[in-house]
């Protein structure tokens, strides 16, 4: 990796460090509690495709992992450029077996084949620099990505950006736009506070609306894709803030937050009617040092160890949590 990649890895961490200290199928049993990823790979973002298979990015050089939840085997299947920016972020896989990846500070996204790991399209957002693009959602009709970035931090410790979304508009039947330029900018007017803004990013259910995470803010957000506008889902003023959210995922009305700051993961429950939450429980990640992002299979919520105060420092682990 080239000394701006390492530093760009570094800056991250000293964002964990400061940070408050501290979260298909089948019997338990025949699923591994703990997997193991390789060393070196520091991975961010998680994503279930078809049938057990998992995918995790990697924040150091790009590539993507991709593994078995019932067996825990796996290995890396797309090529790392080793060339700075290429980082991998947050993950999803659409309904067409294809791994879509949040591109970081090169301000792009990516689109591979979920099968072979062939890069089918790259998206760019930005300039490298420009945004820091942290998560995606997909939809049957467009993929839409978040930038975390900002310009209200401290000295040295900035990821330039602003508060909005990228949005991705497939073609009929799914297809993927030929023009790599194809994005759409939504501005979002949610609080701006510091790094890291926008994060995880899911759909609402009973809602045309997508739900952001606030790290900063500590909040969740209902956002109208069309115009920006944003409601309060969850957190201050009337709860309790959330400690760093990072990822979420949803199952049907119940989203799962992971607070990578506490080692934890809230389980939110969805009022559609009201568009509100209410937190229904917690999950602790016990010997994890920065739960960063999180996917839901079977009985159980998987979510990935990032340790970003500890970089290159392994063991790197996707740990299994009964929900």
């Amino acid at each position: 990796m080239r000394k701006t990649a390492v530093t760009l890895v570094a800056l991250l961490c000293l964002v964990a460090v400061a940070m408050p200290a501290a979260a298909g199928g089948g019997k338990s049993a025949q699923f591994p509690s703990e997997i193991d990823l390789p060393d070196g790979f520091f991975p961010e973002g998680i994503a279930v495709g078809q049938g057990s298979t998992f995918y995790v990015g990697s924040l150091a050089d790009g590539s993507i992992y991709k593994g078995d939840l019932r067996t825990g085997e796996g290995a890396v299947f797309t090529e790392a450029s080793g060339a700075f920016p290429f980082t991998t972020v947050g993950l999803d896989v659409d309904q067409h077996n294809r791994v879509w990846a949040a591109g970081s500070v090169a301000g792009t996204g990516r689109v591979y084949d979920g099968t072979t790991g062939e890069l089918l399209a790259t998206y760019v957002f930005t300039d490298p620099g420009l945004s820091f693009i942290n998560d995606v959602i997909v939809t049957p009709e467009a993929a839409w990505f978040t930038d975390s970035g900002t310009d209200v931090c401290p000295p040295g410790l900035c990821f330039l950006g602003e508060r909005r979304l990228f949005k991705v508009a497939l073609e009929p039947g799914g297809g993927l736009p030929d023009d790599p330029y194809a994005a759409e900018e939504i501005q979002v007017n949610v609080p701006d506070v510091g790094f890291a803004n926008l994060n995880g990013i899911e759909t609402m259910p009973g809602r045309a609306e997508l739900i952001v995470a606030h790290t900063t803010a500590g909040a969740l957000y209902r956002v109208d894709p069309e115009t920006g506008e944003v409601a309060v889902l969850y957190g201050p003023p009337n709860d309790d803030p959330l400690v760093r959210p990072d990822g979420i995922t949803r199952l049907g009305r119940t989203l799962y937050v992971v607070e990578n700051a506490a080692n934890r993961i809230a389980v939110i429950n969805i009022d559609p009617s009201t568009g509100t939450g209410t937190l229904q429980d917690v999950l602790t990640v016990t010997d994890a040092q920065t739960p960063s992002t999180a996917a839901v299979f079977g009985s159980a919520v998987y979510t990935v160890d990032a340790r970003l105060g500890t970089p290159f420092v392994g063991p790197y682990k996707i740990f299994r949590i009964e929900r």
